[in-house]
């Protein structure tokens, strides 16, 4: 009995963009080109859940726990269970049937009129989308923006729920939620009228209050609960409610402005990432005082307190540093201020490049580093993709195939998916099976 599959509205526009921009494409083409784009995401899936349970994993260990199931086992079930079935052919046939795509002669797939009509109106839709997202979410002014208005609420939650506890803790914290709401508008102002190195000097200034506060007051609980008793924390679930929800803001924050501050090259917006990394700090540590004060333990946020200013003093000094350095005229290496995630990012890159050599050596016969490469630089240099060229990413753009290729196909001969004879890079069954199993993502297949 056949499978009913079901037709994917989003990507049919998918190929209609690719082939406005194209012309035409074999369905082996639309197929590489779908790779390029449904298999990164997967990738980045892949490498997020590959190292978070790596970290879990590791840290079990230490007490002896040992999965009954070997890792790499579990991690090819997951990639299994998660790779979408997306059926090229089949779309391309509802395509064709709704009368905005036809086979040419050569047996491509191009747009007819009807096709090209509908395409072009997606792309302005997208262009509009775009556009209006850059503005309102990942420009530097819309970021500095959208910082106050989070700071402000933020502000007016921890006030609110520090006087209906009366909670000194969270009327204070609200209180200097609000001194961050009028540093926010400083940055704010100070992007939109160019004078963003004013704003990045007020972050600085935040900090070092920010850390002078958080170790008095941790230094004097510490003294206090030494020498008299301290009181429990009022309404200590309260507590951990709003700093889970700042907490969880602050995270959010922190990715937002890194992300468009590294993009743009906003040192503001940095300095504007890293305070609010401190805020996760500082919100963790009341969580974590607010636990323990159910159990009438009273000074352990204290002590964690302690460790917090710390930190907040060391990036708030190598941020003064980075800022008297651009003062001065000096380029800023915006390089060394990872975006969270980043890395899985960039992992999920390379697992999208080697995944593409094993399909260039089944699919397409090739076998040399001179055919892996060009076939690389093919197909992931800056090409039309949907989405990620509106937004200006390309998943190749930066990466030189040539210097890295021996880094890439290193693994792939330590797992046995291909190995050497010559100059020849040679597929193993392992290899042809991970391959099928990609293959079945873009492929048409059918089930009896």
């Amino acid at each position: 009995m056949k499978r009913v599959r079901k037709h994917r509205g989003d990507f049919q526009k998918f190929i209609l963009m690719v082939l406005l921009k194209e012309d035409s494409l074999s369905l082996k083409g639309l197929e590489e080109r779908t790779f390029a784009f449904v298999y990164h995401f997967h990738g980045f899936g892949y490498s997020l859940h590959e190292g978070v349970e790596k970290k879990i994993y590791g840290f079990l260990s230490r007490f002896g726990y040992q999965p009954e199931e070997d890792y790499s086992a579990r991690m090819k079930k997951w990639r299994e269970k998660h790779e979408k079935q997306i059926n090229v052919q089949l779309e391309c046939e509802s395509l064709i049937e709704q009368g905005m795509l036809k086979l040419n002669e050569e047996n491509r797939y191009e747009l007819t009129e009807k096709g090209r009509e509908e395409a072009e109106k997606i792309v302005k839709e997208m262009e509009k989308a775009t556009i209006s997202i850059r503005d309102r979410l990942l420009s530097p002014t819309a970021t500095a923006r959208n910082t106050v208005i989070a700071d402000f609420f933020l502000a007016v939650m921890k006030l609110l729920a520090g006087f209906f506890s009366a909670s000194v803790g969270l009327i204070a914290d609200g209180a200097d939620a609000a001194v961050d709401t009028v540093s926010a508008s400083v940055v704010w102002a100070g992007i939109k009228f160019k004078k963003e190195f004013l704003g990045t000097l007020i972050v600085i200034s935040m900090m070092f209050i920010t850390a002078i506060s958080v170790g008095y007051e941790s230094v004097t609980k510490i003294i206090d609960a030494i020498t008299v008793t301290i009181p429990p924390i009022s309404m200590p679930y309260l507590v951990i409610a709003v700093e889970g929800i700042a907490l969880v803001a602050a995270a959010i924050l922190h990715f937002y402005q890194r992300y468009v501050g590294k993009k743009n090259g906003s040192l503001a917006l940095i300095s504007q990432s890293m305070d609010s990394k401190n805020h996760i700090y500082v919100a963790a540590a009341v969580i974590i005082g607010a636990v323990f004060s159910v159990f009438g333990i009273c000074f352990v946020d204290a002590l964690i307190g302690v460790f917090v200013a710390t930190r907040i003093l060391i990036d708030g000094f190598e941020l003064s540093k980075e800022t008297l350095s651009s003062i001065k005229g000096e380029e800023t290496d915006f390089s060394k201020y990872e975006i969270p995630l980043e890395r899985y990012w960039h992992l999920s890159k390379l697992e999208t490049f080697r995944t593409w050599i094993l399909y260039s050596i089944k699919e397409d016969g090739l076998n040399t580093k001179e055919e892996l490469i060009d076939s690389l630089e093919r197909t992931f240099k800056p090409k039309y993709t949907p989405i990620p060229s509106e937004f200006k990413l390309s998943f190749g753009k930066e990466f030189d195939f040539e210097k890295e290729f021996d880094g890439l196909i290193k693994p792939l001969l330590e797992e046995r998916f291909i190995i050497k004879e010559g100059k020849n890079f040679i597929l193993t069954e392992d290899g042809k099976s991970r391959v099928d199993r990609i293959l079945k993502t873009i492929r048409h297949r059918q089930s009896e």
